[in-house]
Formats: C-alpha cells, sequence, structure tokens
C-alpha cells in the first residue's frame, strides 16, 4: 500500500527547501534592484509588473493549471494519448490568447504611460515587460506538468532556476551600466532559456512515451478540461485580482514611491507562506489520488495534521518578522525603505489566515471542486477592491496592508466553512488557541530580551531568537501541543 504520508512529507520537504532557496534569490533579485534603481525606478518596474501580473488572467485561461487535476487521472486510466493531447490543447490556448494579449498591450501602452503611471518611460518597459510575460507563460505549462506527474523536485526546480538566471544576467546588466533595463533584458530571455531546457526533460525523462502517443482531437476530452479550467481561471483571477489591486490602487492614487514602499513589504511578509506552499504544491495531486479512490479518512488525517502544524510553524515566524521589521527592511532594502515597516508588521499578520486557505485551496482543486476557491477568492478580491479605493487614498500602503489582511481572513473563514461539507473534518480549534497563547509568551520573551541586552545588532538578534525558540519549543511540550508520541509515530511514517 502507497506510505502517503510519506509521499507527502517528501515531497512537501522538496518542495519547500528548493522554494526557499528560490524565494531567497528572489529576495535578492528585489535586493539588487532596489540597491541599483532609484525608489521612483524600482516602484515603476514593479507596477508595471503588476499590471502586467492582473492581464494574466487571459494568458491561459487556467488550462495550464488543469494538467495538475487531469495528468494524475489520466496516468491512473493509463492513458498516455490523452495526456500528451491536454499538454498540447494547452500550449495551444496560451499560442492564441498571449498573442492577443501583446497586441493589445502594444496599442496602448503609450496611454496608459502617460494617464495611469503618470511617467513616460511606462512606454518602453510596457512594452519589452508584455514580451517577457509572453514568452514565460509557456514555461507554468511546463512546471504544472511536472506538478501533475507528481515531480517535485522539477516542479520547484523550474522557479529555482529562473531566479539563479534572472539574478545572474540582472546583475551583469548593471555592471555594464543598463540601469532599468538591465532586469527587463533578465526577464526577456530567462523564459527562453527555461524552455530549452526543461522541455526535453519533460519529454524524454518524465513523460518519455510523449512521442510514441498520439495527440487525439477529441471535442468531449477538451470540453472538460475546458470545464474545469473556467473555475480554476475564475480563481486565479480573483487571486490575481487579490495580489496585484493593492500595487495597481496604489500607483494610480499614491505615486510610485508608494508602489516601491508595498513592493517590498508585500513579499517580505509573504515569505512566511513558504511552508504551507510547499505542502500545497503536493497535496492537490496527492488529494487527486486520494479522491479518486475513495480514501476519505485518510484525507481527514492528513488534513487535521496540517491545520495543527502550519500554525505551530508559522506563527514564531510571523511574530519574529513583526519584532524585526524595520531591521529586515533596512537590511535587504536600505533605509529608504523602513517606512514600510508598519505595512510588514500588518501583513505579515494576515499570512497566517493566507496559509490555512492556501491549504483548503489545494484540497478543493485537487478532489475537482475549484467552483469553491473561485467563490472564496472573489468575494474577498471584491473586498480587496472596494477597500483599497477606500483605505488607499486615506492612509496609502497602510490601508492597502490592512485590507489584504482582512481579505486573507475572509478567505481563509469561507474555506473552512467548506472543507467540512466533503471532509468530517474536526478544526483543532483548542490547540490554535494554545498555540497563540504559546506565541504570545514568546514575543513578550523577545520584547523582553531586547530591552535587556545590548550587544552588536546581529549578536543580540541572535541570542534573543535563540532563547525566545527555546522557550516556545519547550512551551509546545509543556502544554502538551505537541505529543512526543504522535511526532514518534509520524517519523515512523516517513522513514519505513
Amino acid at each position: 500500500m502507497t506510505n502517503y504520508t510519506k509521499v507527502a512529507f517528501r515531497g512537501a520537504a522538496i518542495v519547500l527547501v528548493v522554494s526557499l532557496l528560490a524565494a531567497f534569490l528572489g529576495y535578492l533579485v528585489r535586493f539588487l534592484l532596489a540597491r541599483n534603481l532609484s525608489v521612483e525606478e524600482f516602484g515603476l518596474f514593479y507596477a508595471v509588473f503588476s499590471f502586467l501580473g492582473l492581464l494574466g488572467i487571459f494568458k491561459s485561461l487556467g488550462l495550464d493549471r488543469s494538467l495538475v487535476k487531469f495528468i494524475p487521472e489520466f496516468m491512473h486510466k493509463g492513458n498516455n494519448n490523452l495526456i500528451k493531447s491536454s499538454i498540447i490543447y494547452v500550449s495551444i490556448v496560451q499560442l492564441i490568447t498571449n498573442s492577443i494579449v501583446i497586441v493589445l498591450v502594444y496599442l496602448f501602452s503609450s496611454y496608459l504611460g502617460v494617464h495611469y503611471f503618470h511617467n513616460p518611460r511606462a512606454d518602453i518597459v510596457l512594452k519589452l515587460m508584455a514580451i517577457a510575460f509572453f514568452i514565460d507563460s509557456f514555461t507554468f505549462t511546463l512546471k504544472f506538468a511536472f506538478q501533475g506527474f507528481q515531480k517535485m523536485m522539477l516542479f520547484a526546480g523550474i522557479d529555482l532556476v529562473r531566479m539563479v538566471l534572472i539574478l545572474s544576467i540582472a546583475f551583469i546588466g548593471f555592471k555594464l551600466n543598463y540601469k532599468l533595463l538591465s532586469p527587463i533584458i533578465a526577464y526577456i530571455f530567462v523564459p527562453f532559456i527555461l524552455i530549452f531546457a526543461f522541455t526535453p526533460i519533460l519529454t524524454k525523462k518524465v513523460f518519455p512515451k510523449f512521442f510514441k502517443s498520439k495527440f487525439i482531437s477529441n471535442r468531449a476530452i477538451f470540453r472538460k478540461i475546458l470545464k474545469y479550467s473556467i473555475f480554476v481561471i475564475a480563481t486565479d483571477a480573483g487571486t490575481l485580482i487579490l495580489g496585484y489591486t493593492d500595487t495597481i490602487v496604489l500607483t494610480y492614487f499614491s505615486g510610485l514611491v508608494n508602489v516601491a514602499l508595498y513592493n517590498v513589504a508585500l513579499p517580505t511578509a509573504k515569505l512566511l507562506t513558504f511552508f504551507p506552499k510547499a505542502v500545497m504544491g503536493v497535496l492537490a495531486p496527492l488529494s487527486a489520488e486520494l479522491w479518486a479512490k475513495r480514501e476519505k479518512i485518510l484525507l481527514r488525517d492528513g488534513m487535521d495534521l496540517l491545520y495543527k502544524y502550519s500554525i505551530m510553524i508559522i506563527l514564531p515566524l510571523v511574530f519574529v518578522m513583526f519584532s524585526f521589521s524595520g531591521l529586515l527592511l533596512n537590511v535587504f532594502f536600505g533605509k529608504d525603505y523602513i517606512l514600510a515597516s508598519n505595512s510588514l508588521k500588518i501583513l505579515s499578520v494576515g499570512m497566517i489566515f493566507a496559509a490555512l486557505f492556501g491549504i483548503n485551496s489545494s484540497f478543493f482543486s485537487g478532489i475537482g471542486k475549484p467552483q469553491i476557491n473561485s467563490k472564496v477568492v472573489y468575494t474577498a478580491a471584491i473586498f480587496n477592491l472596494a477597500g483599497n479605493l477606500i483605505l488607499i487614498p486615506i492612509i496609502g500602503i497602510v490601508g492597502a496592508a490592512i485590507t489584504t489582511t482582512i481579505g486573507y481572513f475572509i478567505m481563509m473563514y469561507m474555506g473552512l466553512a467548506e472543507i467540512r461539507k466533503f471532509i468530517d473534518i474536526i478544526l483543532p480549534i483548542k490547540i490554535w488557541i494554545k498555540t497563540s497563547l504559546i506565541g504570545l509568551i514568546f514575543i513578550f520573551t523577545i520584547w523582553y530580551l531586547k530591552k535587556i541586552i545590548f550587544l552588536n545588532v546581529w549578536l543580540e538578534t541572535a541570542i534573543v531568537l535563540a532563547i525566545s525558540g527555546i522557550v516556545y519549543i519547550t512551551l509546545l511540550f509543556l502544554l502538551k501541543v505537541i505529543d512526543i508520541n504522535e511526532v514518534k509515530e509520524l517519523h515512523k511514517r516517513v522513514v519505513k
């Protein structure tokens, strides 16, 4: 019998390690840009990036993500022809939709540069970055195909290689004094490299029967994939609106400097979600398989553990980021970005809710119920848009942070309510309350130690975190949040 705990743990561990490396490199990219561009140029780049990201709703119509659902199903049926056909369908649709999007961007780039970005340089930046986004969309087909085949190293590895290349090319560009063109050139050339490097891996190593299999022009199969993808694109659209609305509204009402500040605060806060994201990457295809086999008890037990340990891991990290927000921003981006400190504190709290919703979202996608994700995300997206339009003109990036945090809470609450309709799950409320109380003691310990220890800032930080961490872990055991027997049982499942 398949050891699903072992599969999930090892898959999550792979995704976590590789994703953390990719996130670190992605952070270095922002660090590199912040150190080599003016605050306004930095804001312009990410304002354009967010605008094009929002247009990403129409790039694939959600078909690329549908591969995560249908590849495992077709593998279970042993139908290689359908696997190949689904990949080709996705690629053809992306070619058509991306072509339409890039033509529209080129037609309206000059108008947008003057009337929306309020910066004439936005015209050329938009045109060049549109090329980058056009090419990069095809790398996502490869990425989600790897996820569908449950090749988690390759699934996460694409992002790692992407960030290594972007960082390297942008660094060389700055050395050659290309300034703002440096990251633009990197984002254009890297997708080409990824496609040429990873396509042979997919077609020769992961799916060696690709060329021997037939492409089936089957309308029924295409409609089945399209029907699923309609809900996926609806979810993606809501997610993109939720993710980019802040920057879009900030660009218009607050200017590029505030865009720059917010675009260091939000990515920094999102670093907290990489453990849940690692789990999510494995959970979607794994839950699809378990659901198909009607293994609801295994699914329920797995979700119980995820709810418990995700909060246990993310909570101290949130408090650390909350306590050292100014230091983090100063070290990575410079003193000009410390003004984003309050927004970072608010957003770090929101990542707790985002983590729990992310787990639920992967479950719904895996069991073939993406419409639930759509409903949840759109509710939050509508709230986010309305909240941003009200608060950003009044309190700027702090308003954006408050709105985003409340939006994540709405998503978490709705997801937790919906999931109980499918599996008989009991939410670990008592465990969450205990963990929260321990977390408050943890942050009080940090605060107290910072008051009485006066050393070099790095040595002081290390000592404070070490002592506070020991206190946190000790209390988890003393209050029986962590059961030693449960840990031993998990260890047996993973290593056997």
